[in-house]
This record gives structure tokens, sequence and C-alpha cells, in this order.
């Protein structure tokens, strides 16, 4: 009992000041073990509602790639990626003289379709890219399904005095008013029939937003290592944010259980319970505190 009477002699304020520091450590240690649990089970302890899960992967998806997802259309666009079934797609990385890569990631079941193609104009045009251009190396068949030729497309900001309009393409005499920033290789199956369809031999820089989707579509290799953090991503290999499960911990600790994370597990079961306990158990003490009368009970 001595612990009590030596408690009973600190001044009210000392005792709601170590009552709210013991609540606030038990609150961020329990928010620490649940962050543990959840990265060592890949998230299978817990059960996320779909957003706090997705928004989870795009953020780990942004962070892996290193690239803004700022407007609401690209980040809706690699949501859509990740439900999809596109990281089951069979893909390689294979060398490719003259690349910009090391190597480059190829498909090799079908073209890259629309969704990679948004996906990529989208990411561009998020880094401020308006305009490209394109120089064909000639017919390179890297997989004998595919009738593909081997472009060199460059990748430009138009100068701000230049006012940028939609669809409009410039000559390679304007090449005063734009700006160099990246170039890639790209493999497109059947370009010859493409370029001759929606191309114009006079122009040099076609603008992104028309022309880019349109060759990206047809393309067989992607332009970065997107697909291979999709399948990382979807196959677990990522870490959930702490504050996620600090966030759990505090709703925990104070009963107020919002539901989108809950314990999938007896140990994290377990957890919450003794969390649950000690935080009534502190609160209550908290609050008796605030209305015990010292002098009172002193006399």
């Amino acid at each position: 009992m001595r612990w009590f009477i030596n408690l009973h002699k600190l001044e009210k304020k000392t005792i709601l000041l170590m009552l709210a520091l013991l609540y606030v450590s038990i609150l961020f240690s329990f928010g620490f073990i649940y962050w543990d649990i959840a990265n060592d089970s890949q998230g299978e302890f817990f059960i996320f509602q779909n957003d706090v899960n997705m928004n989870t992967k795009v953020e780990a998806f942004r962070k892996s790639l290193n690239i803004p997802i700022y407007n609401k259309e690209f980040k809706d666009m690699v949501k859509y990626l990740i439900s999809s079934n596109e990281y089951k797609r069979p893909i390689a990385k294979l060398e490719a003289p003259g690349s910009s890569f090391s190597a480059n990631i190829f498909a090799f079941d079908k073209i890259l379709g629309e969704n990679w193609a948004n996906y990529y104009y989208l990411l561009f045009q998020s880094q401020g890219i308006t305009h490209i251009s394109i120089e064909d190396l000639g017919e390179d068949k890297v997989s004998s399904k595919f009738n593909s030729n081997k472009l060199k497309i460059c990748f430009y900001k138009i100068n701000e005095e230049e006012k940028y309009k939609d669809f409009k393409s410039y000559k390679k005499s304007d090449k005063n008013k734009f700006e160099k920033v990246d170039s890639k290789y790209v493999w497109i199956n059947n370009y010859t029939l493409l370029y001759n369809e929606i191309f114009r031999k006079e122009y040099f820089y076609y603008p992104l937003n028309f022309y880019f989707p349109k060759l990206i579509e047809n393309s067989i290799s992607f332009l970065d290592d997107s697909p291979l953090v999709l399948r990382a991503i979807i196959n677990g290999n990522f870490k959930y944010p702490i504050w996620n499960f600090m966030y759990f911990s505090a709703v925990t600790m104070t009963t107020l259980g919002y539901g989108d994370i809950l314990p999938n597990s007896m140990v994290v079961r377990i957890l919450v319970m003794l969390e649950t306990i000690f935080g009534v158990i502190i609160i209550g003490v908290f609050v008796s505190c605030l209305f015990w009368n010292k002098k009172s009970n002193d006399s």
C-alpha cells in the first residue's frame, strides 16, 4: 500500500499528467504492435474496408515508382490497374541494346491496350509533358508473335509563352518553342499501318493527349517498371503505413470502433481487448481524479 500512500501525496495536476502520459504511451505502444503484426502477416490479421486497403496500395505504388499522383483521374486509373487482372499478364524484362534502360519489360500475350495507354498518358501529363516526337528505328521483332517496330519517343514541354492548344501539332522548325524532357524506346505493333492512319509527315511535334495513347495502346513494351511494381503490390510486397494503426489503436482505446479496420486473428483480438480494458480503466481513474477534492479527503 506504500505506493498508494505516495500517490495520495501527489498534487492533483501531477496525477492527471501521469495518467495522460500513460494513456498516450499505451496507445502508441499498441499502435506499433498492430503495425508490426500487419506487415508480418501481409495484412491478413486485419480486415480493411476497400477504400483503406486500396489507398494503402496506391500510396505504396506511388512510392515504389517515385511518381506524383496528384489528380483524381490518375489516382482512379492506378486503382483500376490494381483491382484488375493486369498483374497476371506474362511479361519479361529483356536486354534491349540502345534503350534508355538496361532492359525493357515486354508483354508476350497481347499489346498493352487502352488501360495501360491511359495510365502512361496520365503519368506523363502529370509531369507537364505536352508533346512528343517519334523516330522510327525500323522493324525489330522482339517476339515472333508481333510485327513490331522499335521507336524512340522524345517528350517535350511547350514554352510558357506559347499558348498550348489541345491536338495542335508543330513542325520541326518550331523547335525553339519546346524543351526536351525525356526519351523512351518502345516497340509498337503494326506501326506502319498506325502511322499512315493517324500521323501527318509535315509535322514533327505531336500533342501528347491524342497520339501518345494511340501509340502505347499498340505497344508490346512497357515504359517503366510499373507492371513489376503492380505485381509486387498485389502479392502483398509493401509496407502498411504506421499511422493507419495508430488510428486503429486510438479508436480501440477510446472504444469508438468505427469498423473501417477490424481484427481478423485471435492474437489481435486479445490485444484489442487488453487495450480497451486499459483505456476504460485509465479514463475512469482520470475522470475520478478530476472531481477529487484532496483537501476534503485529507480532513
